[in-house]
């Protein structure tokens, strides 16, 4: 046999391999239904949504949503996606959210897919990562450590869904979503972001909140108790202000090229309003893209049942496809 068709034969059986393992890239899906009636849901979700567009997401056909296993680094973590249940040939904007919360408070479940389903109205497929540290891991969580790779990982596999058009992804973050955001643009290409509540200096986060400092133990479950960061990150103690310079993107604003949209409350009770007004401040001396939105009610996670916070962001998105 010539060298040139032994060499054919590599080639052919390397693609092979190559699109298998990109197939097998996202394992175990399965779809998650919206079981609980409204009147069922928490305090939080009805917060979240009024109960005709919660029901209205509850009985809906045309879009499923789903929950998959994917490596990131040696562990395998649950991903996110909604998608529709007749797919065509159609390819759709995504969004990458990055959830709120520390270890498994705040991770995402069947009550947070009202909130992709009104992307999906706007045209937007979205995508999500419950990062690694849940379930027995929770207790540990490097509060945008290593879980950055789990965002990484699961851009990297977007390629796998064909219905997704990679030249426009965009990404959301809420609260500690926002920090993990700002940090993701110094590693991803997105066309542009938004941050809801964000974190932007740590510093002042533990300052003002200890307990992610020193984490808590009351919890009834020993799985939603926290160790905190001075007990999870190694040396943190002599490595503190590594730490809290690599978790505080007002430090680094000038290294974000990502035009950032910026969103907050006046009376926000769980993160300052200063962190928004701040990174603002050191976006604007970089001479950087951003816009800034500050509403005088109460609220953290600015839900689109009282603020216009997703026509804002729905429009500064589309100001930016390609």
């Amino acid at each position: 046999m010539g060298k040139t068709k032994v060499y054919s034969i590599v080639i052919c059986l390397l693609n092979i391999f190559i699109c298998f393992s990109q197939v097998n890239a996202i394992k175990n899906e399965k779809v998650i239904l919206i079981n609980k009636k409204y009147n069922e849901t928490s305090k939080v979700t009805q917060y979240l949504y009024d109960s005709l567009f919660y029901e209205t997401a509850h009985s809906q056909k045309k879009v499923g949503f789903f929950e998959f296993d994917y490596k990131s680094d040696e562990f395998l973590v649950k991903g996110f996606i909604t998608k529709p249940l007749r797919l065509s040939k159609k390819k759709y904007p995504v969004i990458i959210y990055n959830r709120g919360g520390t270890g498994n408070y705040g991770k995402i479940s069947a009550e947070d897919f009202p909130f992709f389903y009104k992307w999906y109205q706007e045209g937007f497929i979205v995508v999500a990562s419950n990062y690694r540290f849940v379930n027995e891991r929770g207790p540990f969580d490097q509060f945008g450590g290593s879980d950055i790779n789990d965002v990484i990982s699961l851009f990297k596999y977007l390629k796998v869904f064909d219905f997704i058009d990679l030249e426009n992804v965009f990404m959301i973050g809420v609260s500690r979503g926002g920090m993990m955001t700002y940090k993701l643009t110094k590693y991803l290409s997105v066309n542009a972001a938004a941050v809801i509540g964000g974190v932007t200096n740590l510093k002042t986060l533990i300052q003002n909140r200890p307990v992610f400092l020193n984490g808590w133990n009351d919890a009834e479950k020993e799985e939603d108790n926290y160790k905190g960061l001075r007990n999870i990150l190694k040396d943190f103690d002599i490595h503190k202000e590594q730490y809290i310079e690599d978790r505080s993107a007002v430090r680094w604003a000038n290294k974000i090229n990502t035009p950032i949209y910026i969103l907050h409350s006046r009376q926000d009770g769980f993160v300052s309003v200063n962190h928004a007004i701040e990174m603002a401040g050191e976006l604007e001396k970089a001479n950087k893209e951003y816009q800034l939105k500050v509403y005088n009610e109460k609220s953290h996670s600015l839900p689109f049942q009282y603020f216009d916070s997703h026509e804002e962001i729905s429009d500064w998105f589309k100001k930016h496809m390609k």
